[in-house]
């Protein structure tokens, strides 16, 4: 008898959250002598609530004011009924920083450039060559300006508006909000970013939380978030 032999064809979804890290970075020739080179496609786990060791580096005692204590037991009382991405509106940070998905940074000697894939599928334009904030007010992601200190990226986040959350857990912030991010390399497959909250309405002092990015391989995949958003309706919360 005559042996056939089937076979049968295996699919797989390639994405950033299956596939294995990059190999080091080679050094880039678009950068200046000294500046740290973040470039690359990464990768956090879900930050649901920042100041949660659970989710983040180590949990944080929060310093609310009393303003703040109230929209964060409303939030949490009603199972963040009313969160703001329901309504397609930009996430915000650093909120965004926190996504289970992926974002790409990218550095020329002027600037660096961070895209993000999920929520929004925003981006965010960052001068390092001492520009001034500009003269904007009530932003959702904030204007940015950065600079280097030795291997760190550091970010100084001003001008925000008061319609988006601190992450989906509900920490809340007004439009006097202003962040101060970090973004180091620990090695070449690891990148380490750590925020720092200052908002005199919401907080009586700023507080500090972090969390690890992972290097990815692939691309940023399309991402949209519409206005006919049929699943608004079933977050009843309590």
């Amino acid at each position: 008898m005559k042996k056939v032999l089937i076979y049968f064809p295996v699919f797989a979804m390639a994405t950033a959250f299956a596939q294995p890290p990059q190999k080091p970075t080679p050094a880039r020739s678009n950068l200046p002598v000294g500046v740290p080179d973040l470039q690359g496609l990464w990768l956090s786990k879900w930050i649901v609530d920042m100041a949660n060791g659970r989710y983040a580096e180590k949990t944080v005692e929060v310093p609310f004011t009393e303003w703040g204590k109230k929209l964060w037991t409303e939030r949490t009382g009603t199972l963040q009924k009313d969160d703001p991405t329901l309504n397609c509106w930009p996430t915000g940070l650093p909120r965004q920083a926190g996504t289970p998905y992926p974002m790409q940074i990218i550095q020329t000697p002027t600037q660096a450039v961070i895209l993000y894939e999920g929520a929004a599928h925003t981006y965010r334009v960052i001068p390092t060559d001492g520009t001034p904030h500009g003269p904007f007010d009530e932003l959702w992601m904030g204007d940015s300006v950065g600079h280097y200190e030795g291997d760190t990226l550091v970010v100084d986040v001003a001008n925000f508006n008061d319609k988006t959350w601190l992450d989906s857990s509900g920490h809340p912030h007004s439009d006097k909000l202003h962040l101060i991010e970090k973004y180091r390399k620990t090695d070449d497959d690891t990148l380490r970013y750590e925020v720092t909250i200052d908002d005199p309405i919401a907080y009586t002092k700023p507080w500090t939380t972090a969390y690890i990015y992972k290097r990815q391989q692939g691309a940023l995949m399309e991402y949209w978030c519409t206005e006919n958003n049929k699943d608004k309706e079933h977050m009843v919360g309590k």
